[in-house]
């Protein structure tokens, strides 16, 4: 190459396909006209609006039908219902936790079981339970938890205790040991008479009954399973030999004798041909665990239902908390 060629000046022309390139991106963009804008506008609130009867149509079912699937399908729907949109906000809805509530008692009222009073709240849009006898104590909410939407815990509003958890969709319910003495045997039974303890109970087994039956859930009653195959595992994994040498004393100073069985198993007789027997189970896998049984000839007596008719055991049991006490499921409280 020559001096001559190194000195020219080199000019760069763009190729064709950049320059149709270049014409395409400055293609001009066509606005949307006034009337197109309202259009839009009229087809999203009638999407709104049908958004809304599409709600008050579930909200029909879980309110009239007589038809079980019918309204867990509607119920399970209505929880996870996004009623407002962009264009249209209802400023009153009742929330997650409230359509827990109406089912419960709408499932109960197709059973002929319903017993507990559902209220609304008049200051704020709100639904709870009332049961009677107990109402002037205290009353029920569902409690639904912002990192768990699946499943939701029915709640004694002044106390804050757990009864049970309640899974739709994994059909689910567990009863919650702690719960159910610290507010039914600690708190309420001096306020309360046991006929209405009793009713309240079978309230609670009445929603497990169902449930198991008509749905196919998965329930551990807990310390309200009235059935003789039924073993309460106790808190500790040993024998809780100081909480039967002191059931032992209490049961003698009542008239009752705590006697030992063929397998080392402590034997109570409590009248009625009821019995209450604590003994070592190897049903839970491979580890062996001290469980509580109750049996008596009808399945009808609950280890709760000794604790309510015993003062002596309720004693006992609430005394020796830190071994005897019944477990409930870990998944869930």
């Amino acid at each position: 190459m020559s001096k001559e060629d190194l000195n020219a000046t080199v000019t760069f022309y763009p190729k064709e396909n950049e320059v149709q390139e270049s014409e395409y991106i400055v293609e001009e963009i066509t606005p949307i006209s006034t009337t197109e804008r309202l259009l839009d506008y009229n087809d999203q609130l009638k999407i709104s609006l049908q958004n809304g009867i599409n709600f008050t149509e579930l909200l029909d079912t879980l309110i009239n039908t007589k038809n079980s699937s019918e309204l867990l399908d509607a119920t399970m729907k209505l929880i996870d219902y996004q009623l407002d949109s962009s264009y249209l906000v209802y400023p009153q809805q009742y929330s997650r936790a409230d359509y827990y509530l109406i089912f419960i008692n709408r499932i109960l009222e197709i059973h002929q079981a319903e017993s507990v009073v559902l209220q609304s709240n008049e200051h704020e849009f709100e639904l709870h339970h009332e049961y009677p006898g107990i109402d002037s104590l205290g009353y029920f909410v569902f409690k639904v938890l912002e990192n768990n939407e699946n499943g939701a815990y029915y709640v004694e509003k002044n106390t804050g205790l757990e009864l049970f958890y309640l899974d739709f969709k994994q059909r689910v319910l567990r009863f919650n040991s702690r719960a159910l003495t610290e507010l039914l045997i600690v708190k309420y039974q001096d306020e309360i008479t046991y006929e209405v303890l009793t009713q309240f109970t079978d309230y609670l087994l009445a929603i497990g009954d169902i449930l198991k039956a008509e749905y196919s859930f998965d329930v551990d009653f807990n310390i309200l399973d009235t059935s003789n195959t039924a073993y309460y595992a106790i808190s500790d994994p040993d024998m809780p030999q100081q909480a039967l040498d002191r059931l032992f004393i209490l049961a003698s100073e009542t008239g009752h004798m705590l006697l030992s069985g063929a397998q080392n198993e402590a034997i109570l007789e409590l009248g009625q041909n009821v019995k209450m027997t604590i003994f070592q189970h190897s049903g839970f896998g491979e580890e062996a665990r001290w469980v509580i049984a109750i049996t008596d000839p009808d399945n009808a007596v609950s280890f709760f239902d000794v604790l309510g008719r015993y003062a002596f055991l309720s004693d006992w049991y609430l005394d020796n908390l830190n071994s005897l006490e019944i477990k409930s499921d870990p998944l869930y409280f």
